[in-house]
């Protein structure tokens, strides 16, 4: 038998294993000195020889199955003198072992080979926060059974594993130009920043979606920076809020490596740049005292009032109180209808947060005196007449921002799989 190309005649002889229910092995080679062309062969069986004994006594905690028997079956390839084609030269067909039943064919090497399909499918998922390990056993339902998977599990994790091993190192550079190309095609507004060795510490985006919808929704904006979601340790922050139907809205999202001054200050003329310099009436956020100063500098106090997310303040009450109170159901009730209550008057609030504190023993709590210095920033009493202001003491903004994110993304993606997770997501929100 004549094959054209050395490749070809190796692949005759895969497809004869596959179909008899054995692996093979490429072994060694000769080479023709004159040429430098391959004139012999060797694809013997992956059972072909035996263990080599190591020279030293070493205590293995797993011992390995054994997978070399001895086979000899193989097939030599040669090279005609005078041409550039291959003909076998040897075979022997025998096998020393049992050969794989028609049932178990698929474990074979011959059998799997992932597909376009496959990969498609496993970069889908990988989007919904789907491992490779799930995805596999999703798969096996939609085609009937491992049977017909024509890959195995491994497969799939390697396929993942080289996809990240090709990100690694790049994905900024990739982050970038895939925001470019978007900007290109649509009313986007993106805007990034390096340091001086060109390693990305800040990004901004606002797509035309966002914007759009900032117009319409954007009197009441919260501003949470609670989210650490790439390998980077970048803070994810989006600037959210709420729609007609009372559902969450994403205007804009950013990545920092700092929580600092400078990079907030920066944060937010970029907001501003991209939403045409329109300030919300209020921006809402948690106790950072360098957002604080960035707000103040960015923003006109007399367009833009500057107000406390009540879900940050309201998970730090356990911690501060100590564990006592945080079990005790008559404390938490008391203290939540004290700051929840949007009936009660500026000076029955004031009596009644009193009260609270004598009666649980907390007048010397130094941070329930510093939450009650600025009640004016976080209290529902004290500005429920203001415009907007339900929308304000509600905490389903930060709540649901964290749980939608959260089933999204993990803290150890690369940034590029975390922003096709941040698009799965937001997609998910506006659908």
């Amino acid at each position: 038998m004549k094959f054209d190309t050395l490749q070809q005649a190796t692949s005759f002889y895969e497809n004869y294993a596959r179909v008899s229910g054995f692996d093979t092995l490429l072994y060694s080679v000769k080479i023709r000195k004159s040429d430098g062309k391959i004139s012999l062969k060797y694809c013997v069986c992956n059972k072909e020889g035996f263990r080599e004994t190591p020279r030293l006594h070493v205590e293995c905690k797993k011992k390995r199955p054994i997978a070399r028997m001895g086979c000899k079956a193989r097939i030599t390839l040669k090279l005609i003198n005078d041409q550039d084609n291959y003909v076998i030269f040897s075979f022997h067909e025998g096998h020393t072992h049992p050969l794989t039943t028609p049932n178990s064919a698929h474990h074979i090497k011959q059998s799997r080979n992932i597909t376009l399909a496959h990969k498609k499918y496993i970069m889908d998922n990988s989007c919904a926060n789907i491992g490779a390990t799930k995805s596999y056993r999703v798969m096996k339902e939609h085609v009937g059974g491992y049977q017909n998977m024509a890959a195995s599990v491994t497969d799939f994790k390697i396929f993942q594993r080289e996809i990240r091993k090709h990100i690694k190192g790049k994905d900024a550079q990739m982050l970038i130009e895939n925001f470019k190309r978007k900007q290109q095609k649509c009313s986007s507004f993106f805007k990034y920043e390096v340091d001086d060795k060109q390693h990305l510490i800040r990004v901004f985006w606002a797509d035309a979606i966002g914007r759009k919808s900032y117009a319409s929704f954007g009197d009441v904006v919260s501003f949470d920076t609670t989210f650490s979601m790439n390998e980077y340790c970048m803070v994810f922050a989006p600037f959210t809020s709420v729609d007609n139907s009372k559902s969450c809205v994403t205007f804009a999202v950013a990545l920092l490596y700092k929580e600092d001054i400078e990079s907030f200050v920066w944060l937010f003329e970029a907001f501003r740049d991209a939403m045409s310099d329109y300030d919300p009436t209020y921006l809402i956020n948690d106790q950072d005292p360098a957002m604080k100063i960035a707000i103040e500098r960015v923003f006109d106090s007399s367009r833009t009032r500057h107000r406390l997310c009540m879900w940050h303040i309201m998970k730090k009450v356990p911690e501060k109180v100590g564990p006592t109170l945080a079990q005790n159901e008559d404390f938490m009730s008391d203290f939540c209808n004290c700051v929840w209550s949007k009936r009660t008057e500026r000076v029955e609030f004031d009596e009644l947060w009193n009260l609270i504190l004598e009666k649980y023993n907390l007048m010397n709590n130094i941070w329930l005196q510093h939450m009650f210095q600025i009640r004016q920033n976080w209290i529902p009493s004290y500005y429920r007449n203001m415009p907007m202001s339900g929308v304000m003491r509600t905490t389903s903004r930060s709540e649901s921002e964290n749980n939608l994110f959260g089933h999204f993304t993990t803290p150890h993606v690369t940034l590029l799989e975390f922003w096709m997770r941040y698009q799965s997501a937001t997609d998910s929100q506006r659908h």
